[in-house]
């Protein structure tokens, strides 16, 4: 899964992410059943024999791309699966980039832009699954959160894509999460008994924000890293900023050449 994390404050729309991507197996199970005899009418052990599946995180990897741009002044996160069809979250989408600025037909809002998302991440789902008719309408295997401006609004639109494409609107100063929220959660259940500690997003500077992405994300990170379960949050934190006059800019982005030996 992941941890995207997305402010609307007065200066502009902050957009970060992890970097831990969690790679999924299939474990077969196997043990002894009891039998009963259809002719001695006893029962007999039998085994092993197959008992069913069960999916497992078997392994991570740590500099997933989950935070990039579109069309240069749209800012994306992604959570969920981290592939479909073959192609990893990122690369489908830059090629969707691709493929819309040479027809140049550029979507020119940020609801344009998450239902022009939410469609190509829908064919590559069904290409994958055949059978996804019979999912639940409530599963959802991907999801994105995408942030930019129509005039002076910002926006961030949620796009969960499973049986059909869902997308939810935020707009106005706020704090908005998708994907593994349950510490985030958590935290903010503490404001309900303590309304005077709430957030106020409507007086951050851009730096409080950064500095309050990467604090939810590194919070559940470490809650993540001394559980019992494997982490599904870490590795290093990508940031940017999105405002309408700087359209999408970094504010701190991995350094894949370094990891590289470059």
């Amino acid at each position: 899964m992941t941890l995207i994390v997305s402010l609307r404050i007065p200066d502009g729309i902050v957009i970060a992410g992890d970097s831990l991507a969690t790679m999924m197996s299939q474990m077969n199970l196997v043990g002894e059943v009891n039998v009963k005899c259809p002719q001695c009418e006893h029962e007999h052990t039998v085994g092993p024999v197959p008992v069913g599946q069960l999916t497992v995180p078997s392994t991570t990897y740590s500099y997933a791309q989950k935070v990039f741009s579109l069309f240069g002044k749209y800012g994306v996160g992604t959570y969920g699966a981290g592939q479909l069809s073959g192609k990893t979250i990122y690369f489908a989408m830059r090629e969707l980039e691709e493929e819309v600025a040479k027809t140049g037909g550029t979507p020119d809002t940020v609801l344009k832009v998450a239902e022009m998302i939410g469609e190509r991440a829908l064919n590559l789902l069904k290409a994958q699954m055949p059978d996804i008719d019979t999912a639940e309408d409530d599963w959802h295997a991907v999801g994105f959160q995408v942030v930019g401006y129509d005039g002076p609004d910002a926006r961030t639109f949620v796009v969960d894509v499973g049986k059909s494409v869902k997308t939810k609107e935020r707009v106005g100063p706020g704090c908005t999460i998708a994907g593994q929220r349950h510490v985030v959660e958590a935290m903010w259940g503490l404001y309900k008994q303590r309304p005077q500690d709430q957030a106020q997003y409507s007086l951050f500077s851009l730096q409080d924000a950064i500095a309050y992405a990467e604090f939810l994300i590194g919070t559940t990170a470490s809650y993540q890293k001394f559980s019992r379960s494997i982490p599904q949050v870490g590795g290093e934190i990508d940031i940017a900023l999105v405002t309408p006059f700087d359209k999408f800019k970094w504010i701190r982005q991995k350094e894949l050449g370094k990891i590289l030996g470059g």
